[in-house]
């Protein structure tokens, strides 16, 4: 395959949510593939599941943002104190478990019931506004900010400024420089966090922060690592999970019989979170994580030269039919369904069960709610947010 003949990415989802054509004709010829990516650089795109999996758990390959990253992203958050993504091995573990008890079913099961009035008190919120109203204003924007502000302690009011700050940050990540709108949203939401982290020297509670703060004062982490971690997880969690809402109700207005399944039997709700976050795992069309292998490298018999940028394809796992019956079907009764949205290894989403509980508190009432909930516009007018990895639209007018 000459140069310039190379696929290149993103191959954006026709109407937002259905696979994209090229996506899925380049998965039929192999499991990786070279491919173009938007900063002009090659490397290669692994769409096939088991070798997706194989990459993510080999210590061969390492994170991005960990030196000699050649072509790294110019990013403010790779590279930065406490960004989990960035680490690995032993430096890797002692972060991540330095937040874990966060995240632990105990901790997930307390937050579970603020969780659902969070999402009723929004629902009610919507209900009150003119008709059409934005949803992503109302409902998908603030319900992960709400419940990130509740597992880290600090008050409802706050989840605004900060969900705002996440905002900033993930929008301009192609800038660079001291003055550049990511790296000022960075270091402003930094600032908030140090704040509120001493401030539980006096308010200690059950929640993240003052886990952080236990671990500076016990020596396991210092103060920067510890904001790093809480901007990280605030980050991380708050965006994906606001794309997620978004498309799988875009899914369900685009597969009305499958709405309509999961409104005549509520109990499919966990295998119907399931299938969104299988059918739109975080990302933008060029959805996947970023890895360099050390030395060269062979997968599914492609040689790999060391330090190529090898992005495993998230999305595109999931559309491999070796693994998934009928998998551009949407099913949300589907049995069987061992997607890689949270990925895979040792960097697999330590949130996970908090964003599997955010969509299950949305999609287990909203239709019981808003009967007649549907797009105020055709879904093609719906403005996709290319400019932040992992998606989500503009605005997301409706109608009940």
């Amino acid at each position: 395959m000459s140069e310039q003949s190379l696929p290149t990415l993103p191959m954006w989802r026709v109407d937002h949510i259905e696979p994209s054509p090229e996506m899925l004709a380049l998965c039929a010829n192999g499991p990786i593939h070279r491919v173009r990516f938007p900063s002009g650089h090659d490397g290669w795109w692994v769409t096939g599941y088991d070798e997706a999996k194989a990459v993510l758990s080999d210590p061969a390959f390492r994170p991005s943002g960990m030196p000699p990253a050649s072509f790294t992203p110019a990013t403010v958050i790779l590279g930065s104190p406490g960004w989990l993504g960035s680490h690995e091995g032993g430096e890797h573990a002692r972060l991540r478990k330095i937040v874990a008890p966060a995240f632990s079913r105990r901790r997930v099961k307390l937050i579970a019931r603020q969780v659902e009035a969070i999402a009723a008190q929004l629902f009610q919120t919507l209900a009150a506004q003119p008709q059409p109203a934005d949803l992503r204003r109302n409902l998908s924007f603030p319900l992960p900010a709400m419940v990130i502000s509740a597992l880290m302690g600090v008050l409802y009011e706050d989840h605004v400024f900060f969900a705002e700050l996440s905002d900033e940050v993930m929008t301009h990540q192609h800038e660079s420089g001291p003055r550049s709108a990511a790296r000022l949203a960075w270091e402003e939401l930094r600032s908030y966090i140090r704040a509120k982290m001493r401030d539980k020297r006096q308010d200690p509670g059950d929640n993240l922060l003052t886990d952080l703060l236990a671990a500076v004062n016990q020596g396991k982490a210092t103060e920067e690592e510890a904001i790093g971690l809480a901007a990280g997880m605030l980050v991380a969690g708050h965006e994906s999970t606001v794309a997620q809402i978004e498309f799988g109700l875009l899914a369900m207005f685009r597969h009305p019989q499958q709405r309509e399944r999961l409104f005549g039997d509520p109990s499919l709700v966990d295998k119907a979170v399931e299938e969104i976050l299988r059918m739109y795992p975080p990302g933008a069309g060029w959805d996947g994580i970023m890895r360099y292998p050390r030395a060269d490298v062979t997968i599914a018999g492609v040689h790999i030269p060391a330090e190529s940028k090898v992005l495993v394809g998230l999305s595109a796992t999931s559309f491999d039919p070796r693994r998934f019956d009928d998998p551009e079907i949407f099913d949300i009764g589907r049995a069987e369904n061992p997607h890689l949205a949270f990925s895979h290894g040792p960097h697999y989403c330590i949130g996970g069960a908090l964003a599997r509980l955010e969509l299950k508190a949305v999609f287990g009432s909203i239709f019981q709610r808003f009967p007649a909930l549907r797009l105020a516009v055709a879904p093609e007018e719906l403005k996709l947010r290319k400019d932040i990895i992992t998606g989500g639209f503009e605005e997301f007018p409706v109608l009940w």
